[in-house]
């Protein structure tokens, strides 16, 4: 769009009279436009909303596809009907879908549903969650509380598929269309603006462009067209009056003459009428300009708007003070309308600044004009008097050409003041009818490239392979950065000197009993739980009825896991084994097994039973369990107690191993009676047990002088897979294994083989 930056929309100047303009000395549309400023009248809000005006986008369509869904435009095969007086719901998805028999099922999702009211355009209510579904006919009013409409199908279209019809306020769509609207002139040098803005539909978009511009330059037009329609009016309203004056003087004149032959006057009553006539038509300008300064003098106390003020010149003022003040009192209202579009803020320092020179101009004119006022009054008095001392001397004549003189006088006052009005109504009338506006199309709005801007494939494409490379690449990072748990046995072997005694590797079938050496002998936790006993009876050195305490740093760590299966372990050798279970805080081996919670350890250390009714049998002949009883309130000082020995040792009187589930280290329970245990078993767990928690365990371990201490690593994964999924053992004489026939031997060699083992048997 092109700005002129020279407004001459004035079609009354010629180059025969160049100050023939009804516009003369208000500045509206004179001078140079401001770029910038017309820039931010395109920008503004009410720009905007007038041309949303114009369309009806407060029904927005969709195409529900199988993979996308695309916004509709003209294309629609139906449209809503709203009912405006009925409140309707917004920001809530109403997704229709066509049924065969000539009905729709509609279903309404929004999670923050607002109902609108349309005709006062508010909200009526906070938001809402809203979910339904409905059936109902095609092309007939559904209404509930929160929305009344109908679907109207288009002529000649089949309405199948699916469709989505979103509901917007007015002042929704204005805050959309005014963010996505972009106005930037081409170059800084030229006043040419380019009008950009992005739409899901480009249809829509070139639509809503064109429209802007030519609201724009309507608005623009009426503008210009307010001062000539107001000076029309006035000019008219003036020529009522003169035109009846006229008409009666003129039958006053033709009767004068009808009734005494009047034909012409002597040379000296026609001097006199001339005169008189002069001085007449001075005295009817200088009146009808002081009914425009009292007009004016009226207008300015009463009126803010200098819009539709009536030029100085249709009455013929061409004072240069007073048309410099018009002027610049009107280049301050433009700039006040021009700021008021931008600026709501009434305090602003420019806005304060130009009403101060408006009311200081306004004060100026104001005065000026009654200055005016005073010297046409001393005119008229002038001219009154002249026109007195002529009339005095028309009295001396002869009395028929002294009345047809006084006749002829107002005949042509009144035709000349008709004349000169109706030049001035002409030269309004064909200025309102040629106004042009001050801008340019240049060029319609259409879609740039032939392509979307968004979503760009390139980007998209570029951005998923940085993700894909360097987001995972980052988490590994920062992952292994900031992870402070057990990983490794380096892990284990970094943080302290004690030997790691062995790795117990997971398997989904081992975690789901709790005591997997017995139900899957040959398991791979099996196999580990074997190495792990023979390196124990290497740390207790031939030790007989040895007692091992397993513990660890806290919780899900594995330790009464390992217990179970480490007594297990050696009762497989034929070797009775108990496991005691001294965890008195937080124990569930009962549970585990079905115990009664109220017989264990706890009873027995209070005296309460005897050891025969705190001992259970498990599945193995050889292999007995101790629970911890009842949770007493006093654990550390019960576990102190002389009566523990007492039991250690009738423990091992009768049981050649005792294998003691302790409390994590993170209590002191374990130091209590370490002085009765012979080894001790230190479990931690890959990917739980934080190293810093295993570094601060053992060093207390040290600090107590604790020996025998063996470090084991729990549920070790390979590379995040349970080992237990590609390995079985079978521990009969060492690791068994199936021979598989070669492919490419032939059945009859087969045979021959099979005869030759039947033949070495027997």
């Amino acid at each position: 769009m092109l700005i002129h930056e020279q407004q001459n929309q004035n079609p009354l100047t010629t180059q025969k009279d160049p100050e023939s303009n009804v516009f003369q000395g208000f500045g509206l549309f004179q001078g140079k436009q401001n770029t910038e400023n017309q820039i931010q009248i395109l920008k503004s809000w009410t720009q905007v909303r007038t041309t949303l005006e114009h369309f009806n986008f407060e029904a927005t369509y969709y195409k529900i596809g199988r993979f996308r869904t695309i916004e509709l435009y003209k294309d629609v095969p139906f449209h809503i009907e709203l009912d405006r007086s009925h409140p309707q719901l917004l920001d809530a998805n109403f997704d229709l879908h066509f049924l065969p028999n000539n009905r729709v099922e509609m279903t309404i999702q929004g999670k923050k549903a607002v109902r609108y009211d349309y005709r006062n355009e508010k909200e009526l209510q906070p938001e809402k969650e809203i979910e339904e579904t409905r059936t109902f006919p095609i092309d007939s009013f559904v209404a509930s509380d929160d929305y009344a409409f109908r679907i109207i199908p288009a002529a000649d279209s089949k309405l199948e598929g699916n469709y989505r019809v979103v509901f917007h306020s007015l002042d929704e769509l204005t805050a959309d269309y005014l963010n996505r609207l972009t106005v930037a002139p081409i170059s800084k040098e030229g006043t040419i603006v380019k009008l950009s803005t992005t739409c899901e539909n480009p249809q829509k978009g070139i639509d809503f462009l064109n429209e802007m511009m030519q609201v724009y330059q309507t608005h623009n037009l009426d503008k210009k067209n307010i001062i000539a329609t107001k000076t029309i009016f006035f000019i008219t309203s003036q020529l009522a009056n003169v035109s009846d004056s006229l008409s009666a003087s003129q039958k006053i004149r033709e009767r004068f003459q009808s009734r005494n032959n009047l034909l012409d006057v002597s040379y000296q009553s026609q001097q006199l009428l001339d005169q008189l006539v002069k001085l007449e038509d001075q005295k009817s300008l200088l009146e009808t300009q002081h009914q425009y300064y009292q007009y004016l003098e009226t207008y300015l106390s009463r009126n803010d708007n200098l819009q539709s003020l009536v030029a100085p010149t249709t009455v013929g003022i061409d004072d240069p003070l007073l048309v410099n003040l018009l002027q610049e009192l009107s280049q301050l209202n433009i700039e006040k309308t021009t700021l008021s579009a931008t600026v709501k803020d009434p305090d602003h320092p420019r806005m304060r600044q130009l009403n101060i020179q408006m009311e200081t101009t306004k004060r100026t004119l104001l005065e000026n004009s009654r200055n005016i006022m005073h010297q046409s009054e001393i005119t008229l008095n002038d001219l009154t008097k002249r026109i007195d001392n002529l009339q005095q001397r028309t009295r001396n004549l002869p009395s028929v050409e002294r009345n047809y003189v006084n006749i002829e006088r107002r005949y042509q006052l009144n035709n000349d003041t008709y004349t000169f009005l109706l030049q001035k109504l002409s030269e309004a009338q064909i200025a309102k009818a040629s106004n042009m506006p001050d801008n340019e199309i240049i060029d319609p709005a259409r879609m740039e490239g032939n392509t979307p801007i968004s979503p760009n494939n390139m980007t998209i494409y570029l951005v998923a392979l940085l993700f894909g490379i360097f987001l995972p690449a980052g988490g590994i990072i920062l992952k292994n950065e900031f992870d402070n748990k057990v990983r490794t046995p380096e892990d284990l072997e970094n943080l302290t000197k004690y030997p790691i005694l062995g790795h117990i590797i997971h398997d989904d079938q081992a975690a789901i009993s709790h005591t997997a050496l017995l139900d899957h002998p040959n398991s791979p936790v099996g196999e580990t739980y074997r190495a792990l006993r023979m390196k124990l009876k290497f740390m207790l050195n031939g030790t007989e009825q040895p007692v091992i305490a397993v513990t660890s740093t806290g919780s899900d760590e594995g330790k009464t896991f390992t217990a179970m299966n480490l007594a297990a372990s050696f009762a497989l050798l034929g070797q009775k084994a108990v496991l005691l279970d001294l965890d008195l805080r937080n124990s569930k081996m009962a549970e585990m097994h079905n115990y009664d919670k109220n017989r264990g350890v706890s009873n027995y250390l209070l005296g309460e039973m005897r050891l025969e009714d705190i001992t259970f049998r498990s599945t193995h002949p050889y292999m007995w369990l101790i629970p911890s009883g009842s949770f007493p309130p006093n654990p550390g000082e019960l576990l102190a107690d002389k009566k523990l020995k007492e039991l250690i040792e009738l423990l091992k009187e009768e049981y050649d191993v005792i294998v003691i589930d302790s409390s994590p280290l993170l209590v002191a329970d374990l130091f209590q009676y370490s002085h009765l245990c012979n080894a001790y078993l230190y479990v931690s767990r890959q990917g739980v047990t934080p190293q810093p928690a295993i570094k601060s365990a053992l060093q207390e371990i040290s600090n107590q002088h604790i020996r025998n201490v063996g470090i084991l690593l729990n549920d070790i994964r390979i590379n995040n897979q349970p080992l237990g999924d590609r390995y079985n053992y079978s521990y009969m004489y060492g690791y068994g294994y199936k021979t598989q026939k070669p492919k490419n031997r032939p059945a009859a060699y087969w045979r021959k083989v099979n005869s030759k083992k039947q033949a070495q048997t027997t």
